[in-house]
């Protein structure tokens, strides 16, 4: 321990994630972000997206029983995947580019599925918004470091439509630190609460237990309900990348700044909304449930309202002329620019938002580390199958108003389905779980706690946290 800090505690290990996908998604997320991953033509990082969206999908399906049989460890791996794809770029070969994108779909199914179930069963359930709201706000800065660096590197380049390679080798340097940082993950079972109780008493599973239990997600209510909410949570990013910054009214240097700001108001919304979440001031987990996603629906109506009057400043066919000569498109410093940045900006915080009040609201399902990953990779599964079938839409040159009224649409009905989830949210989530070590049979986790688990006893404390809610 080192000034307080313990290692094995839940929050620095979720911390460490964070810093993990702060390298490598979140160096990802920065190139992505300036419209067609930096290139000129959009075209072959749309295909690369779809391609990664596919297996994205299929590997979050099954990235749950990885995890669960394999432990944190398939992070690394999986993280290195971001490298080369980045360093496809340095080549013309639009197929290799592709290929790769397909092989960082797997990566990322693995990652991601893995973060979900550390990031939504470490936690105390007073705790989900605040851990959500740290790991995406690392994250993220990732992000808006990243475009930091792009938007030094291209603030002076004049008429060019790509970003120069050395910004692609040092998204690579900086994302192959954070793949060998997933070395210092702690397994489950050694990271400690501060009442003693570990998250984790479950034995590596096996592929027969995992592929019945990721069936069964299949015939959860809940799973189906929340279906339209995950497929939008992905969706709108294919409109905003490729259409808004990246569809050609911006030069290279404002489609740059603009990432930069997107990225940054991730982190604001994040931070804000993950606190505000937890808040019991607001009243119990049902209470703080309606209120986040009212908020969230309020936030998104607003941004795709107000997103409507910018769409209509140019269209596919306007801004072919703006392509072929550069010195027409919306620089800047140019007039009138100020009120796109901070729609765009908006985009970032209301993106924030939404996916954490995904992860928040798949929080008080569940505190079992198993479960919690698989429910992170249906979700996951849900939203990159919806990903591949936008990219694909922009890909077949969709007019751009379309796409902002698609999205919009899928937003607006996720979220008001959701609100028949919030009305089955309990003060304490109970749950059985087993394969447990020592354990025969079956056991109640109660908050997050075992329950005649001999040497790991419900502490007192919590008995007093789980009273002081119900009162709330």
């Amino acid at each position: 321990m080192v000034l307080g800090i313990r290692y094995s505690d839940p929050y620095v290990q979720v911390i460490l994630v964070g810093f993990i996908c702060f390298c490598c998604p979140g160096m990802f997320n920065a190139v992505n972000g300036m419209g067609g991953a930096g290139q000129a033509d959009p075209k072959t990082a749309d295909d690369a997206n779809t391609a990664l969206s596919v297996t994205f999908t299929l590997c979050s399906l099954i990235g749950a029983p990885v995890y669960n049989i394999f432990g944190a460890r398939v992070i690394i791996p999986a993280a290195l995947t971001y490298v080369l794809y980045i360093g496809s770029y340095l080549t013309p070969n639009s197929g290799f580019t592709i290929a790769t994108g397909a092989l960082l779909g797997i990566g990322a199914g693995f990652l991601w599925t893995a973060q979900a179930g550390i990031m939504m069963s470490y936690p105390t359930e007073a705790e989900k918004g605040k851990f959500f709201g740290t790991f995406w706000m690392i994250f993220n800065l990732g992000a808006t470091m990243g475009a930091a660096i792009s938007l030094g590197r291209e603030w002076s380049s004049g008429s060019a439509q790509a970003v120069s390679q050395s910004t692609y080798i040092g998204f690579m340097v900086i994302m192959a630190i954070g793949a060998f940082l997933a070395i210092a993950l702690l397994p489950p079972g050694k990271v400690i609460r501060a009442d003693g109780t570990p998250v984790s008493l479950h034995r590596f599973s096996n592929w027969k237990r995992e592929a019945l239990e990721v069936l069964l997600l299949f015939k959860d209510w809940k799973m189906l309900v929340l279906i339209p909410l995950f497929a939008g949570s992905n969706w709108f990013y294919t409109y905003q990348f490729s259409a808004y910054n990246g569809g050609g009214y911006f030069n290279l240097r404002t489609r740059a700044f603009n990432n930069l700001f997107y990225w940054m108001f991730q982190i604001f919304g994040a931070g804000l909304f993950g606190f505000l979440l937890d808040w019991k001031v607001l009243g119990n987990r049902k209470r703080r449930a309606f209120i986040g996603n009212t908020i969230t629906l309020v936030i998104m109506s607003a941004l795709w309202i107000g997103c409507i009057f910018v769409q209509q400043k140019y269209t596919r066919e306007s801004v072919v002329a703006l392509k072929a000569d550069p010195t027409l498109q919306m620089d800047v410093l140019s007039p009138g620019y100020a009120g796109l940045v901070i729609e765009y900006a908006l985009f970032g915080a209301g993106d924030a938002i939404y996916q954490g009040f995904i992860y928040w609201l798949l929080g008080t399902m569940t505190n079992d580390t198993e479960r919690a990953a698989r429910y992170g990779g249906f979700y996951k599964t849900i939203q990159n199958a919806a990903n591949a079938i936008a990219g694909q839409v922009d890909a077949i040159r969709t007019p751009y108003m379309t796409e902002l009224a698609v999205s919009f649409a899928i937003n607006g009905v996720g979220l008001l389905l959701a609100f028949a989830v919030c009305f089955a949210i309990p003060d304490v989530t109970e749950e059985v779980v087993d394969n447990l070590q020592g354990v025969e049979g079956e056991t109640k986790l109660v908050g997050g706690h075992y329950e005649g688990v001999e040497g790991v006893e419900r502490p007192e404390a919590y008995e007093k946290q789980s009273v002081g809610d119900e009162k709330v």
